[in-house]
């Protein structure tokens, strides 16, 4: 739920809190548009369509107004829902943390800062599942990704050192821009020897920039100040400084459900975390969802809309049967460290350049797609995933529309997983051996549902993860990846010792069985339960993001990504919020 309890006494004495609200009575009866969401994708939409001074906008944000959030790293769970999943059956019946940010920032104010983009095949899938005169692709995005963010070029001579290639017309360099992609400073002589034996691995590509839209063995930025080395986020892009009267933001607060005129929504309800009194605000062009893919279904869901049968459980009048909230959920799962010692150290290359102190952790990683992981399997892969029925792996009782929007995305993703520019695994290099594998396209489908003995209260979120059995087949796949980086081609001088899993792991079965064991089912990026398809294929917004069913209602987040992209997410969360507020200041 977007709850904490609400703060009447904070006091917020410096300048660029002037449209902080401290009181829920400072709030005005009507603003143009009402913003449920103070993260990622709620600022970004409110800077742009408060910019002019020709509308007046409302952030309603569940979390606090945090000081404390700029440094690196800073990943405090005080600023993070405290929100655990069901037991994941395929998974040895564990349960997992689903971090998710409830600050002033969201997400991008506690994630780890990896800032990069998915591939241009993984966009354009958008536009496949979203129909021939869809403008979600490449395409119509990289103009957003561009606008987003202010890319700040490596330095010279550390550029030189690595071989830290870029495409400036790949990137935005507008100096209005506040979001930062900046390259780190913290580079290590031995990161060397592990680039140059990854780029000497079968099938491995690098391109001169993973902005442009390829994957493989890649330097990629982080949202970092350049100039400070502290976090670049949402607040500091979209908020901190601006001090606009048309422009407000009430944090603590926590939005209970739309209000209605008919099928027209008007404005918000909203008030203190439990008990009180409950206050609305009316919104006289739109209402915009941009609480994230765990909240926005709830909040559609306790306004009626969603799966009929759930809010009839629940006792929730139904007033739009949309079958897809809280379905499609989505993360990128992974095993935290395939673990590997040297048999032989190393020698440390030398350095031709002086390395400046300051800056993140080292930012090389290699994003395969399934023909460079398994070049003897991923046909077997692909096949075998193309021919299981779309409702084998489905919750059950699932929605014929929701049957019909997965049968849609097999047929896609059976395609995209014969093809190298579809990045399956991600695998970040620091200066030794080992490390943590991710697959970033899982095939199972969770959901994200209220709880309908106790609606007002957390969601239930369930990652069904490894429901399909192809993914456990893909993360052998990656470890078995693992294992010919580190015991063949360049680094077999090393004699590299797997610790973990262990050669006793000799075959596939072993592997899968340990994978199960290990496998973590998020890193944090979690889409989809409220995506942007056809409402017959499951949908629940459509091409310009407007809520299927009911007027004046729109969703800006995450969970409109119909399908997860091979990149952390905040980079993309960005560039969908800056295309909205395009649409939504189109019919303004």
């Amino acid at each position: 739920m977007l709850c904490v309890a609400i703060h009447l006494a904070t006091s917020y004495p410096h300048s660029r809190y002037a449209n902080i609200l401290k009181r829920r009575s400072d709030v005005q009866d009507k603003y143009d548009y009402v913003i449920i969401g103070g993260g990622t994708a709620g600022l970004t939409v409110g800077d742009r369509l408060s910019e002019n001074g020709k509308h007046t906008v409302l952030v309603i944000e569940a979390g606090a107004l945090d000081d404390q959030s700029g440094f690196p790293g800073n990943t405090n769970s005080s600023r993070m829902f405290n929100i655990r999943s069901t037991s994941q059956r395929e998974l040895n019946n564990r349960d997992f943390w689903v971090g998710i940010g409830k600050v002033v920032g969201g997400s991008s104010n506690v994630n780890g800062q990896v800032f990069l983009r998915g591939t241009k095949e993984e966009y354009d899938i958008w536009k496949k599942l979203g129909g021939p005169h869809s403008t979600w692709d490449w395409t119509g995005l990289l103009p957003y990704f561009k606008r987003a963010v202010h890319f700040t070029p490596p330095d010279p001579g550390i550029a030189k050192e690595f071989n830290i290639t870029y495409d400036l017309n790949a990137w935005g360099q507008d100096p209005r821009a506040k979001i930062y992609a900046t390259f780190s400073n913290t580079f290590k002589a031995g990161m060397k020897i592990l680039y140059n034996a990854m780029r000497n691995m079968p099938g491995v590509d690098v391109p001169i920039d993973g902005a442009g839209g390829a994957n493989g063995l890649l330097w990629f930025t982080t949202s970092m100040d350049p100039k400070t080395y502290l976090r670049s986020y949402a607040r500091t892009g979209h908020w901190d400084g601006l001090n606009r009267t048309n422009y407000e933001l009430i944090p603590n607060t926590r939005v209970s459900k739309p209000i209605f005129e008919g099928t027209a929504v008007i404005g918000v309800e909203y008030g203190p975390a439990t008990h009180g009194v409950k206050r609305t605000v009316r919104a006289m062009k739109e209402v915009i969802l941009a609480a994230g893919t765990v909240h926005t279904p709830q909040i559609l869901q306790l306004s009626g809309i969603g799966p009929e049968a759930l809010l009839e459980e629940a006792n929730i009048t139904a007033k739009v049967n949309l079958p897809g909230v809280g379905m499609n959920f989505q993360d990128h799962s992974y095993i935290p460290s395939i673990s590997y010692s040297w048999g032989k150290v190393p020698p440390e290359p030398p350095l031709n350049h002086t390395i400046p102190i300051g800056g993140s952790n080292p930012v090389l990683g290699a994003f395969l797609g399934l023909p460079a992981i398994t070049p003897n399997n991923y046909e077997i892969l692909a096949n075998r995933f193309s021919s299981q029925a779309p409702e084998t792996y489905l919750p059950v009782n699932v929605h014929p529309t929701v049957v019909a929007g997965y049968a849609k995305q097999k047929q896609i993703w059976a395609e995209a997983m014969r093809s190298k520019g579809v990045t399956f695994l991600e695998y970040i290099m620091s200066d030794g051996p080992g490390g943590s594998v991710q697959n970033l396209h899982c095939a199972s489908r969770g959901t994200i549902m209220i709880d309908v003995a106790n609606p007002q209260g957390e969601m239930i979120v369930d990652y069904r993860a490894g429901t399909n059995p192809i993914d456990i087949d893909v993360m052998v796949e990656n470890i078995k990846f693992m294992r010919r980086f580190m015991t063949t081609g360049e680094l077999a001088q090393y004699e590299a010792v797997e610790l973990s899993p262990g050669i006793s792991f000799d075959d596939d079965e072993k592997l899968a069985g340990w994978a199960r064991e290990h496998i973590i089912p998020s890193v944090f990026h979690p889409v989809g339960t409220a995506a942007m398809m056809p409402r017959e294929l499951g949908g629940v917004v459509d091409d310009k993001l407007l809520v299927y069913g009911v007027q004046g209602l729109s969703v800006v987040d995450a969970s409109i990504m119909p399908t997860i992209v091979g990149a952390t997410t905040s980079m993309t969360v960005y560039a969908v919020a800056e295309k909205a507020a395009d649409m939504i200041k189109a019919r303004a």
